[in-house]
């Protein structure tokens, strides 16, 4: 990731500049000139206290690189396609949802609990994929604590843990999205979350329901570190139930998800 961080700049600063004065207040609008050819901006660049503002995206992409921002880590991530994500000597603890005597929500005679075993299974296979040591809190449909679950992250002094749900709206019979969850006291919890979500919501081509602060999960409250719950899709919506029992679309969740957890611990390095 730094490489190609140096990679965009070395390239940027190797751009000519050329001014031209219009607008008012000192501001000047900036074209930008690429080997030749002008780049154009749907946020135009301009000149302010001496400083010359050129919006990184549509330098980035004129360059031949991919651009993912994200918001509370204010973090720019640039790609030429040559990272490949990595999790070699990454511990994950992957943490399958109920199970057991508690089977969560249940909608069209399918059990939470089996769901978020499933997309876990998916999730787990993703990580071994890209070099992560993954150990999981249940590989059947058995009753495990809540206690229990964040005692063996913390006991394998994990490097990040991720909690496997299916969410259920009450008020919205059409809700959908995937929805992450952090505890609030945790400031790598949140970037965790708003990595992993966007990426899944990419990945799977399904709405942003946000992330949040659920600081009164004890799943979130008792790990020591960064810890993520993610709600994959609301089993109250016909639709999209039928989508979370489709393995081609957990892989997608699962694929999203490990691509955001190397984007995390990536940085975190």
């Amino acid at each position: 990731m730094k490489r190609l961080i140096s990679l965009a700049m070395a390239l940027a600063v190797t751009m000519l500049l050329m001014l031209s004065v219009s607008g008012s207040g000192g501001r000047r609008v900036v074209t930008v000139v690429l080997n030749g050819e002008t780049v154009t901006f749907d946020t135009p660049a301009y000149i302010e206290n001496n400083r010359t503002m050129v919006p990184l995206r549509a330098v980035a992409e004129a360059l031949g690189l991919e651009v993912t921002w994200d918001q509370t880590s204010a973090t720019a991530w640039l790609s030429d396609g040559s990272w490949t994500p990595s999790l070699q000597g990454r511990t994950i603890v992957v943490d399958p949802g109920h199970g057991g005597s508690s089977t969560g929500a249940f909608y069209g005679g399918t059990a939470e609990s089996r769901l978020n075993l499933a997309i876990a299974q998916a999730l787990a296979e993703e990580l071994r994929a890209l070099g992560a040591s993954v150990v999981m809190t249940r590989k059947t449909d058995v009753d495990v604590s809540l206690a229990d679950r964040a005692a063996m992250a913390n006991r394998l002094k994990a490097d990040l843990f991720l909690s496997v749900h299916c969410n259920v709206s009450l008020t919205n019979s059409s809700a959908r999205g995937v929805y992450t969850a952090y505890h609030g006291g945790s400031a790598q919890s949140r970037r965790a979350a708003e990595l992993l979500k966007n990426a899944m919501v990419s990945a799977a081509g399904v709405p942003d329901m946000g992330a949040h602060d659920r600081s009164d999960l004890a799943v979130l409250r008792q790990t020591k570190m960064p810890a993520v719950l993610l709600e994959c899709g609301f089993m109250s919506t016909p639709e999209e139930l039928e989508q979370l029992r489709r393995p081609e679309h957990q892989r997608a969740l699962a694929q999203g998800a490990a691509y955001g957890a190397a984007l995390f611990l990536s940085a975190a390095s």
